[in-house]
């Protein structure tokens, strides 16, 4: 299966929604960063979503580069 570039977004949580890499609670209406496919769609079900402290900590190339899907 062929990889799908991706990127992170900054969002706000509209509903409560765990970090993908630490597993801490991101509350509804804190920042966030999801990951989307850079040409192709990334389905929901497999993005992660990582909280501001872990991409603060890490940064974007870090947290995508883990594969842990």
């Amino acid at each position: 299966m062929a990889e799908i570039e991706t990127h992170l977004i900054k969002k706000v949580a509209k509903f409560p929604r765990v970090c993908t890499n630490c597993r801490s609670e991101i509350i509804a209406g804190d920042a966030y960063h999801l990951e989307e496919g850079v040409k192709e769609h990334l389905h929901s079900l497999i993005a992660r979503e990582f909280c501001s402290k872990c991409y603060a900590k890490y940064g974007e190339q870090k947290l995508i580069s883990v594969k842990n899907r």
